[in-house]
């Protein structure tokens, strides 16, 4: 086994510190001032502006059909939602598919969220998809959903809700 060579090479070598630096001097405390009480707040701000609302469609026979959140007045003026919960079921007839995308806008700026549907099997001679999604989407005016099918001349219909809080 070959011996170690003596010399090292000392700019790899980790800096040893030699000393450390001297005590802190601390002033005498004076008197203790008296301190106002906390104002009273609350453990989770967002559950006193939280919300929850829902639509159940019937679908007519359409490519496409728009759920407006619009008639539940969700957010204020001045104020914006955090939706963080979407909750879907579609129902059309069996061998059908169906997509769904949350529109939402900031100012004039508008957000299209392509969400999940998963087909859940068929009861009869229907079609059974269903959505969970757990994200964070803001919004200061619009909240609308389109179902979007592959055909358009069946019926079928539709359970969206959605949950979240309202922020400054």
């Amino acid at each position: 086994m070959p011996k170690p060579d003596k010399q090292q090479d000392t700019a790899s070598a980790v800096p040893i510190r030699r000393s450390v630096q001297s005590p802190v001097k601390r002033e005498a405390l004076g008197k203790a001032k008296t301190r106002e009480p906390a104002k009273p707040g609350c453990e989770d701000c967002r559950a006193t502006t939280a919300f929850h609302a829902w639509h159940d469609i019937d679908l007519q026979p359409a490519f496409n059909v728009t759920v407006s959140f619009a008639d539940w007045n969700i957010v204020p003026k001045g104020k914006r939602a955090v939706i963080e919960l979407v909750t879907a079921e579609a129902i059309v007839p069996s061998g059908e598919w169906v997509r769904l995308r949350m529109n939402t806008s900031l100012g004039s700026v508008a957000s299209n969220l392509d969400l999940a549907l998963t087909f859940q099997g068929n009861v009869g001679d229907k079609a059974f998809y269903v959505a969970t999604h757990s994200l964070r989407a803001y919004t200061d005016n619009e909240i609308a959903f389109t179902i979007h099918r592959d055909n358009a001349t069946t019926t079928g219909s539709a359970l969206i809700c959605i949950s979240g809080y309202i922020a400054g």
